[in-house]
């Protein structure tokens, strides 16, 4: 698959992604990495149906992607909760644009909160919140519809480094729980070999799979000795890669 912007904007025409060849295994938890600018936000884009390839096709279940879909979510580096929603209100917005009936999934939303330590702030507006339980709060909301794939663009990138790893550790959890197909872009190899059973290193641009790196680390995964080790490997062929 191929992505190329066109120059209407620009001098010349823009080639981010060339010949992308990347299959991604049902309830798999896959970590793309890379240099900024080498497309792997333009990637998540390209499986979410939110851009059309230039070139090839993106299949989601065997079915080709022509646009957005119900059961694909995206969870954004920010969490763009509405404000003057209550956290409840928040995670079931998705069922409001679909038109679907909000009733029959309210339990749904107030387990997902649950599951995420987020119980008994259903009533809670943004504000009162910190910004991990904010990304916690969106995390529910790409699951309300129980996704067959959940896109996640550098979700933890502008939390602490302690939250950063919090979360890390409730979404391995999440994960395990839920069974749901998971592909996660990060510029941090700490974090992709934390969560990942894969790790895919893009090429500088155009993006290209230059590598996939093999997670054996058993889980549940916390920062450690084995973690430190797969990821130190990781680091010397990201300089191969890049250098």
């Amino acid at each position: 698959m191929t992505k190329v912007f066109d120059g209407r904007r620009r001098a010349d025409p823009l080639v981010a992604l060339d010949g992308i060849d990347l299959t991604v295994d049902t309830n798999e938890f896959v970590t793309l990495i890379g240099r900024s600018g080498c497309g792997k936000s333009t990637l998540l884009r390209l499986i979410a149906g939110l851009l059309p390839p230039s070139a090839g096709s993106v299949l989601v279940d065997g079915v080709p992607v022509t646009g957005p879909r119900r059961d694909v979510s995206f969870m954004f580096q920010q969490p763009a909760l509405l404000p003057w929603r209550s956290v409840l209100a928040n995670v079931l917005l998705p069922i409001e644009i679909f038109g679907l009936d909000q009733r029959s999934y309210k339990n749904h939303a107030i387990e997902l909160l649950d599951l995420v330590g987020m119980k008994g702030f259903e009533k809670r507006l943004p504000r009162e919140l910190s910004g991990g339980m904010r990304q916690r709060v969106s995390l529910c909301r790409s699951l309300i519809q129980s996704p067959t794939v959940m896109l996640m663009d550098e979700p933890f990138s502008a939390l602490d480094a302690l939250t950063r790893t919090e979360l890390s550790e409730e979404l391995q959890r999440v994960h395990r729980e839920l069974e749901t197909t998971v592909v996660f872009v990060t510029h941090s190899i700490d974090e992709a070999v934390l969560l990942a059973d894969r790790v895919v290193v893009l090429s500088p641009r155009p993006g290209r799979v230059r590598s996939i790196v093999d997670v054996s680390v058993p889980r549940p995964r916390v920062p450690g000795v084995e973690v430190a080790k797969v990821a130190d490997e990781l680091h010397e062929l990201f300089r191969g890669v890049h250098g």
